[in-house]
Parts: structure tokens; sequence; C-alpha cells
């Protein structure tokens, strides 16, 4: 299991909050990265981090 760590960002590019939440895989985490974004409805994008390294980030569909 990997330390995975996901960063709500705003519109600004600001995260105010932080997740961390062990996983078993990228997959697992970008999955997870999904339902934070669900549960935080000022953010636009979440990031994903495994320690020094960017996953990648799911963003919320532009209206």
């Amino acid at each position: 299991m990997a330390l995975f760590t996901f960063y709500p960002r705003r519109r600004d590019g600001s995260a105010t909050t932080f997740e961390t939440i062990e996983l078993p895989d990228d997959v697992s985490a970008l999955v997870r990265a999904r339902q934070v974004l669900a549960e935080h409805p000022s953010s636009v994008e979440v990031t994903v981090w495994r320690g020094e390294s960017r996953i990648g980030a799911v963003a919320r569909p532009e209206r």
C-alpha cells in the first residue's frame, strides 16, 4: 500500500485542505480523487500525489 495525498483546488489554484490515505495503486487513487472532488463543491480539480510524484488530476467538467 502506498500513501497518497489529495489536494482539492479552487479555481484560483489554492488548496485550503488536503487528505491522505493509503491505497493499493495509482488507479485506486484516481478513483478516490473523483470522490474527493464530489465532497468539495467549491473545488474544480483534485491533484493526487504519491510522495513527491504527481500521479495526476481529476477535474470537474466545465459548465
